[in-house]
């Protein structure tokens, strides 16, 4: 039951600690290269000219350098796993959840295939949610969010003029329908 839970709603997806891992092969040096490098160096060293303080100050600020930038990169894949994982669609979820009930005007999918546009109307009774993306269920049919352009008799910003374009179009293309406006002489 939790499978099917986490399949949908993927922020809840969580990693088990218990779980069987498979180490993937060494392809980088990490700290501990670094430290056996230096260590070699220092043992087969020529005692009549050992490393200099200087040298040896700066391969360990080097490699202190390169550590914080390895944890800053470790830090920042992690924020950027949750907030794709967690956040964003949380944010989605919630903004999507809004929509219910709310009353819209969308391009019927069905319809451009055919290269037929129309415009239909109807009011958002659920949200889905697939593949990452949400899907708001209208009349029956899982409609793309893309392709609302007007919601509860006021125009989504930005594309207020959109629904007066899309019922230009719709009057322009009865007219060029084959027979309209044909006389018979």
């Amino acid at each position: 039951m939790s499978d099917i839970i986490t399949e949908t709603v993927p922020w809840l997806r969580e990693t088990n600690p218990g779980a069987a891992t498979t180490k993937a092969p060494k392809t980088i040096l990490d700290k501990d290269d670094f430290l056996k490098l230096l260590i070699a160096e220092l043992k087969y060293q020529d005692p009549l000219e050992p490393m200099k303080d200087k040298e040896f100050i700066s391969q360990m600020a080097t490699f202190s350098s390169l550590e914080q930038m390895k944890n800053l990169n470790t830090g920042f894949e992690k924020l950027a796993d949750n907030i794709n994982n967690n956040l964003i669609p949380a944010f989605m979820f919630q903004q999507s959840a809004n929509m219910v009930g709310h009353e819209v005007k969308y391009l019927d999918p069905e319809s451009l295939e055919k290269d037929n546009p129309e415009v239909l109307t109807g009011n958002i009774s659920s949200v889905v949610f697939k593949d990452g993306m949400a899907y708001y269920l209208i009349n029956g049919k899982q409609i793309d969010p893309a392709y609302i352009f007007q919601v509860g008799g006021l125009a989504n910003q930005g594309n207020e003029n959109m629904g007066q374009l899309m019922e230009k179009l719709e009057e322009l293309l009865v007219l060029l329908k084959p027979g309209a406006g044909e006389s018979s002489d």
